[in-house]
């Protein structure tokens, strides 16, 4: 038996924590640090879950930011530590996904630890050839067929459904074309699962879920909505979208199937999910109809720690690179983060800070003009705390072990008071 590291990771002690930062004030704390507004966090889950109900639909939310099923095709080192955790839950509750036969054979370890079958989903590929085996193909057939052995399932796993991650959507620019992508998730699952009950006609006894997103997809359906509509959002999805999708969900239900809608990012968002405009405001008296930097809810705490007046520019240093932000591009412009307005002395009209995180390393991220902005740059001093923007707030978030949590519902004069700190669990 593989031995695992997991207990080499030891999770922060919450206790501790919670009585070194509970009640102090952001301008007080050492930088970086990540910090989460709780009020965005649950105005965002809010209109996820609407969203859904309204479609008639389940929601998986994943887990990786802040189920278990695991995000990838499992390598056979991970099912032990799998089956560890699946011993401190109930049957039913772990699950895996699988694009190729030969991972099957690796999965048998799961129920000789726990008593209980692993949960299987196959992977398919609907356009992002990341990870998945395409429905039709040679290796999706075999893959079912060693799965569903005559007379039923094997002995160690239990068939769920099929799944879908339309990670390509991140490289989209609006709503419609977002839905576009949902739509065609849909018809692919839909198609593999009408081939998987054509070809085993006597071996498929229940019902399939059919999961299907990525957060611009799957927030996409929040343009649906009619508090949204009342906000102008659903222009922007083109005639007919929401036909197909209800004639797509009224086969699914035919077939009695079960359609999953599953996102990851969506409750803290970041300016990645910002270029891609597809979901609306979750703020009801917001100013524009899609998502701005209202509704992101991590921000990254820095300090400036030096300022260079006579370059080309102006430029600040910050004690923040890549090993607080990530190093992950956004398609909307160039740099690694942009400057909150937090903490800021504005001149009269302007909007933003006008500030980014031009240029990125190990430990240093140096401060410049943003290009589209026009605007005066606001003066900064060496020792100002700054709140920036991720790119991606998963991968921002997954450098430090907790999240410091403020609350914007708070009265203005305790806004900037932590109130709760969130440990993460980490490891591989």
């Amino acid at each position: 038996m593989a031995a695992s590291h997991q207990s080499h990771y030891p999770t922060p002690p919450a206790a501790a924590l919670k009585e070194a930062y509970i009640g102090k004030n952001l301008h007080d704390i050492a930088a970086p640090a990540a910090i989460v507004d709780q009020a965005i966090v649950k105005r965002n889950c809010s209109q996820m879950l609407r969203a859904c109900e309204a479609l008639d639909c389940s929601f998986r939310p994943h887990v990786k930011t802040h189920k278990v099923l695991y995000g990838i095709p499992a390598p056979p080192s991970t099912i032990q530590r799998l089956a560890q955790l699946g011993k401190r839950l109930q049957p039913g509750s772990v699950g895996v996904l699988v694009d190729h036969p030969d991972q099957l054979r690796h999965l048998d370890v799961f129920k000789q630890i726990t008593g209980y079958r692993l949960q299987l989903y196959i992977k398919i590929d609907t356009g992002y050839h990341r990870a998945g085996v395409t429905h039709g193909s040679l290796q999706f057939s075999q893959l079912v067929s060693r799965m569903l052995p005559e007379g039923g399932e094997l002995p160690y796993t239990e068939f769920c459904g099929l799944y879908s991650h339309a990670g390509h959507s991140y490289g989209r620019s609006s709503a419609d074309e977002a839905m576009d992508l949902l739509i065609e998730e849909i018809r692919n699952l839909q198609l593999a699962s009408a081939h998987i009950r054509k070809l085993y006609p006597t071996r498929v006894h229940k019902s399939m879920v059919l999961s299907v997103g990525a957060t611009p997809t799957a927030t996409s359906i929040q343009n649906m909505s009619q508090d949204c509509a009342d906000y102008g959002s659903q222009p922007q999805l083109r005639l007919g979208q929401a036909d197909m999708l209800g004639q797509y969900m009224h086969d699914i239900k035919a077939n009695h199937d079960r359609l999953e809608i599953h996102a990851g990012v969506y409750p803290f968002l970041d300016l990645q999910q910002l270029a891609t405009h597809a979901s609306p405001s979750a703020l009801t008296q917001s100013p524009r109809p899609t998502i701005s930097t209202h509704d992101i809810a991590m921000t990254i705490l820095a300090q400036v720690a030096s300022m260079y007046d006579g370059r080309d520019r102006r430029e600040a240093l910050i004690a923040t690179g890549s090993l607080a932000l990530g190093r992950e591009p956004c398609q909307s412009y160039e740099g690694w983060g942009i400057v909150s307005d937090w903490n800021m002395t504005l001149q009269p009209n302007n909007r933003g800070s006008c500030w980014q995180v031009g240029r990125i390393s190990q430990e240093h991220g140096i401060l410049n003009r943003h290009p589209s902005s026009l605007n005066s740059l606001p003066e900064l001093s060496v020792g100002q705390k700054l709140r920036i923007f991720p790119n991606h707030a998963c991968i921002a978030g997954a450098h430090f072990g907790w999240y410091l949590v403020v609350d914007s519902d708070s009265p203005e004069e305790r806004r900037d008071e932590i109130v709760d700190v969130w440990v993460r669990c980490w490891g591989w």
